[in-house]
């Protein structure tokens, strides 16, 4: 059965999208057929995916106006295991149009019925804010993965993530549950859990993965390579990390 997994973070720079990218390419590296979605304007899984501007004509917003079929929007990469279905900034005024109307937040999950057991796993990056986009993406999938770091967030921000959540799923009648918590750009876990005890989080303690994402700089140049980390250099800190963390998740959903 293909898990369909929602990236969320509550601020922007929480490590969402690079997560998004990697986890997915890791996935594939596992050799599980996996297909990311990019549901943010911004485009950041776009860019940092190894397509180009030239291997696609049509993308999410395409598929969400109507004017193009769910898999016509899906972009082979250069990995065997791994698709992705593109956004842009014309992704606002598609999101602009559909928020007028109560219920369109379920639209993705409506379409990836159209591609449900063709994958292993499925990977949506959504914008950081509480927007029509992000309602849509934490509507579609039956798991959050939420991204933090000991810099950025606070108990209120991820109260509000969980209210965020009691919502869809009553709203929607959906399935949605947390799968955990990842801690991106963090040096130990002596410093995850004195965040955690700072933060009065210690009644999610159980949610966090044993895998953390550190802060190396091969993710920075990769970026700017725009490609997922693995392909830069795969015996880096940060794709062994990466790698690690996709053995986790597939044995939490064993």
């Amino acid at each position: 059965m293909t898990k369909i997994i929602t990236i969320a973070g509550q601020k922007g720079g929480t490590g969402k999208s690079v997560t998004a990218v990697n986890l997915a390419t890791s996935f594939a590296l596992f050799e599980k057929y996996t297909l990311l979605i990019d549901c943010d304007p911004q485009g950041c899984s776009t860019d940092w995916s190894g397509i180009k501007a030239f291997d696609y004509n049509c993308d999410i917003a395409s598929v969400l106006s109507g004017r193009a079929k769910f898999k016509d929007a899906v972009v082979k990469t250069e990995m065997s295991f791994l698709d992705i279905m593109p956004a842009g900034l014309n992704l606002s005024q598609a999101a602009s149009k559909l928020a007028k109307h109560s219920g369109n937040e379920k639209i993705l999950r409506l379409f990836l019925k159209d591609v449900e057991g063709e994958y292993d796993y499925v990977i949506i990056d959504s914008p950081s804010s509480y927007s029509f986009l992000t309602n849509t993406a934490m509507t579609a999938a039956d798991w959050l993965l939420v991204c933090m770091t000991c810099r950025h967030n606070s108990v209120e921000d991820f109260h509000n993530l969980l209210r965020t959540i009691k919502n869809i799923r009553k709203a929607h009648d959906v399935p949605l549950k947390l799968a955990g918590l990842l801690f991106n750009r963090c040096e130990t876990k002596g410093k995850i859990q004195s965040f955690i005890k700072k933060q009065n989080l210690s009644d999610v303690k159980k949610l966090v993965y044993n895998t953390f994402i550190p802060n190396d700089y091969n993710i920075k140049q990769s970026i700017d390579l725009k490609i997922p980390v693995a392909l830069h250099d795969i015996k880096s800190p940060a794709a062994q990390a990466y790698l690690s963390f996709a053995k986790e998740m597939h044995f939490f959903f064993k």
